[in-house]
């Protein structure tokens, strides 16, 4: 099988009809000597695909094959890998969906494998972890996840559970279990049980900055990765007061790795029933990765991967044209260096009176634009126009800074007559009426950062076409505008 360099790995292309089990999903990353080994599922088995740059991506190989039918990994599934005294332990989910209500039997068990080279595993038959009913119910019990923990000076494993006697669909909760050899475990506690989720799945735990995060994803809404907070491991866990999520409602199964210097978030970005704009989301689809940040409120926030970043090193041209408002370009010399001078170009445009926008050139596939936005006070929206073609707009995409309701939505061109799709959105706080926006374009997919706040989503029916800036009832300036491709 073929690796990529399109940034969002996936090991198969799309197509129409795509079957759960075609796409990438649960990404399990593993940082090994200078390199980033994500572990995810693929065609019921585990697979693995190796990157030191989430730019460039090998040939993904097997790692863990699945069993029978009536074996207890018919599927095998999400869990993470661990590091100890010259052996690599992977702890990984069991799936036998027959063995449903069979006395004696579980749906769900944690298995162990281990390495010694992280290429070649063997399954440890006598390892069998099924649900711990002493404290909890009896058939989520999946996605271990083991780390070192400072605090406990214990290694820790993370269990996806249900409370006992909870509410039905309001039962999930967090295990933890505590080992001295990453060996054998014990119950250590319930650190999280909120009475708000049917499941948490595919946990994650760090520290960073002082402070204690725990991630973990649901799907009772939509696809969607959240994080809690604490001062310590055993918490109290809180929720931030703005926003818990990472990206947008397509961002699933997040967990992260580190080099230890940074931080990076890697999860996968859901792909529409046939491919299509009015399809569901469904299971699977691309990998996804952001670096995180620990903002000063101690919240976390994303940015790019600066290796993505830089892998667009070729300059397009910038070609400004105004269709609806009026527009200005400005452009002045700026003296970078003794030898380098380059233009500054600034473009401001006014739409008083509803919608106006610019043009500033081809969007090509893959493609990266940056720039910085501002606006004066009383403007209602601004942001990008994304893959426009048509004299009249027939189709489009468009990233909406909504000033007043203070978050940002990708809107689209065919999201009308009754289309009960919902939208995608993430809150935002804007500051000093202005803000730094990056927009990464790849096939369907279309990733913005909006300071440090991101919306990765899909449009299939529009990939190619203008990118432009726009201003709805007020004033925009769109500041060093920046095409760049690879």
């Amino acid at each position: 099988m073929k690796g990529c360099d399109l940034i969002f790995y996936t090991p198969e292309n799309q197509y129409p009809g795509m079957p759960h089990g075609e796409m990438c999903g649960d990404i399990m990353p593993f940082y090994w000597e200078g390199r980033y080994i994500l572990f995810f599922l693929y065609k019921y088995c585990i697979y693995a695909v190796e990157t030191q740059d989430f730019v460039h991506y090998g040939k993904c190989r097997l790692v863990l094959q699945n069993g029978s039918p009536d074996e207890q990994d018919w599927h095998a599934a999400t869990g993470s890998v661990f590091h100890h005294d010259g052996t690599f332990y992977f702890y990984y989910t069991g799936f036998c969906e027959g063995n449903r209500g069979v006395p004696g039997k579980y749906e769900q068990a944690i298995l162990r494998a281990a390495s010694v080279d992280l290429i070649h595993w063997t399954k440890d038959t006598g390892y069998f972890f099924p649900p711990d009913t002493r404290y909890y119910g009896d058939r989520h019990w999946r996605d271990p996840h083991v780390f070192w923990n400072p605090e406990l000076k214990r290694f820790c494993m993370l269990v996806t559970a249900t409370e006992k006697d909870g509410a039905v669909l309001r039962d999930g909760c967090t295990a933890v279990y505590v080992s001295g050899d990453v060996k054998h475990w014990e119950h250590y506690k319930t650190i999280y049980s909120p009475r708000t989720f049917p499941t948490h799945e595919c946990h994650d735990a760090f520290q960073m900055g002082g402070r204690w995060y725990l991630t973990f994803s649901n799907y009772s809404r939509w696809w969607e990765t959240r994080y809690r907070l604490a001062e310590r491991f055993d918490g109290p866990w809180e929720m931030p007061d703005q926003d818990d999520m990472f990206d947008g409602r397509e961002f699933y199964a997040a967990k992260t790795v580190t080099d230890g210097k940074k931080r990076y978030l890697v999860g996968w970005l859901s792909i529409r029933k046939d491919c299509r704009d009015d399809g569901r989301f469904v299971w699977g689809g691309n990998t996804c990765v952001h670096e995180l940040i620990q903002r000063e409120d101690q919240t976390l926030g994303v940015r790019m991967v600066e290796a993505v970043r830089r892998s667009f090193g070729l300059e397009l041209p910038i070609q400004v044209h105004g269709f609806e408002g009026v527009w200005k370009l400005e452009e002045t010399l700026q003296k970078q260096s003794e030898e380098k001078q380059a233009f500054r170009k600034l473009l401001t445009g006014i739409s008083g009176d509803g919608f106006g926008w610019a043009s500033l050139g081809e969007l090509k596939d893959p493609c990266l634009f940056e720039a910085t936005l501002r606006w004066k006070p009383g403007t209602k929206a601004v942001g990008l126009m994304i893959h426009v073609s048509g004299e009249k707009l027939e189709r489009w995409c468009q990233l909406r800074l909504e000033l007043t309701h203070q978050k940002i939505v990708m809107d689209y061109y065919n999201r009308i007559d009754g289309d009960q799709s919902y939208i995608d959105e993430r809150p935002v706080r804007f500051r000093d009426g202005e803000a730094r926006v990056q927009l990464l374009v790849s096939g369907t997919i279309m990733q913005v950062y909006v300071d440090d706040v991101a919306l990765t989503t899909r449009c299939y029916s529009a990939q190619s076409g203008l990118i432009g800036v726009f201003a709805e009832y007020g004033t925009v300036s769109c500041v060093e505008p920046r095409l760049l491709g690879q």
